[in-house]
């Protein structure tokens, strides 16, 4: 089952121009079996969430990328409509609570520059290793790391996989998709199919799954990454 974990689209992203009916569009074209609908201001409500997946026979999650005092953090499984929440250690309570799981995304993003979100008090971060730039506390609060995504250099993206090693945590996939073309670039394939946000949650706990990248000729690449 083949699910882009990471998606924006203009009903909940100001920064994107991909409608709902783009959307799908795109995912038929690519094949995906699902999307995991990541706003950054607001999650869809029910009815939408609801109408779209009818509209369009995928697996259809619909999360939200928080904007954290710790970088960007994408939580499935929240139950609340919960606003407002700026700190990584308050939604780590609410995502334990409501049986959430927590998702770093693009942690190394402009790394070691001063626009990445995570080291931008660090003292000549470029110097630090693998296993001192795990030391942020950010790692201990979520379950998963990103460590594909499209919209990230090759370097940010291998920086992602060599923390999720050292701390062996899981990683997933996500193109964080925000144009058409975007869609289904970075993908998370599932070993079974399942058919609710819990059952997703479940199998990334598990780690039945593997990563992949979409070639030139539109074939999905495995990633040699071994999640834990």
């Amino acid at each position: 089952m083949v699910v882009d974990m990471h998606v924006h689209t203009t009903i909940g992203s100001p920064d994107s121009n991909l409608t709902p009916p783009r959307l799908l569009e795109a995912a038929r074209e690519v094949g995906l079996d699902g999307v995991v609908i990541t706003e950054h201001d607001a999650s869809w409500d029910r009815e939408r969430l609801e109408r779209f997946r009818q509209e369009s026979g995928l697996f259809v999650c619909g999360s939200r990328e928080w904007e954290t005092d710790f970088g960007h953090i994408i939580v499935l499984g929240l139950r609340s409509d919960a606003r407002g929440i700026e700190r990584a250690e308050e939604l780590r309570r609410l995502a334990l609570a409501e049986g959430g799981f927590m998702i770093i995304v693009h942690p190394f993003r402009f790394f070691p520059g001063p626009s990445n979100r995570l080291f931008t008090r660090q003292y000549d971060p470029s110097s630090l290793t693998a296993a001192e730039l795990t030391q942020h506390p950010v790692f201990e609060l979520v379950d998963a790391i990103e460590v594909l995504n499209y919209a990230c250099t090759q370097k940010e993206n291998e920086l992602a996989q060599e923390a999720a090693r050292v701390l062996g945590k899981r990683g997933v996939a996500g193109s964080d998709a925000h144009t058409y073309t975007e869609v289904g670039r970075c993908v998370t394939i599932l070993q079974r199919v399942v058919g609710s946000e819990e059952e997703l949650i479940e199998e990334l706990r598990a780690g039945r799954y593997h990563l992949a990248q979409r070639g030139s000729s539109g074939e999905y690449v495995p990633l040699t990454f071994a999640t834990p």
